[in-house]
C-alpha cells in the first residue's frame, strides 16, 4: 500500500506560500541590509550577518516555491515486511520492520511503535495534512498489526483473531 500524503493541490499551495513568504522576507532583508550599510554611520556587523542569513533563507524559500529546488515526497508505504513513511516534505524517512515491533499504542493523534529493543518510534498523525488520510493510515496500520500478530493497545494478538 502506498499513499501520497501531499496531493498536487496541497503541494502547489505550499509552494505558493513559500514563494510569497520568501519574497516578503527577501524584501525585508534587503531593506534591513541597506539600512545597516548605507544609512547607519557605524554598521553593526552582527545585524549585517543576521540580515544576510535572512536573505539566504528567503532565497531558499523562493527557490523551493518556484520549483528550482525540489522537495522530497511525503508518503506512507506499507508492505508485509515493513512500514516506511515521510510525513513532511523536509523530515527524514522512517523505516520500521514488522519483525522489530513489539506492540503499537494507537490514539487519535499518534501511533507509538514499541520496538523489541525497548525503543519507541512515534508517528504523529497530525503531521498528515488531510484528516481522512491520517485516519486511513492509522486504521490500515492497526489492521495490518492484527495480521502480523502484533499487540495493539494492549490487546494480545490471540484475542484479536476472529473465528
Amino acid at each position: 500500500m502506498y499513499v501520497n500524503l501531499y496531493p498536487n493541490q496541497a503541494l502547489k499551495r505550499t509552494k505558493r506560500v513559500l514563494l510569497w513568504g520568501g519574497a516578503f522576507m527577501l524584501l525585508g532583508g534587503v531593506v534591513a541590509l541597506l539600512s545597516e550599510m548605507v544609512w547607519q554611520e557605524q554598521p553593526r556587523w552582527a545585524w549585517v550577518m543576521a540580515t544576510c542569513l535572512l536573505i539566504a533563507s528567503a532565497a531558499w524559500a523562493m527557490a523551493v516555491g518556484a520549483g528550482k529546488l525540489h522537495l522530497k515526497d511525503a508518503y506512507f508505504s506499507m508492505t508485509p515486511e515493513r512500514i516506511s513513511y515521510r510525513l513532511n516534505l523536509y523530515s527524514p524517512e522512517r523505516v520500521i520492520y514488522w519483525s522489530s515491533i513489539d506492540s503499537i499504542q494507537a490514539s487519535i493523534h499518534t501511533l507509538v511503535f514499541e520496538l523489541k529493543d525497548s525503543k519507541q518510534v512515534v508517528m504523529r498523525l497530525g503531521n498528515i495534512q488531510c484528516n481522512q488520510t491520517a485516519n486511513h493510515v492509522s486504521v490500515s496500520i492497526q489492521l495490518a498489526a492484527v495480521q502480523q500478530q502484533v499487540e495493539v493497545n494492549q490487546v494480545k494478538p490471540k484475542a484479536q483473531q476472529v473465528n
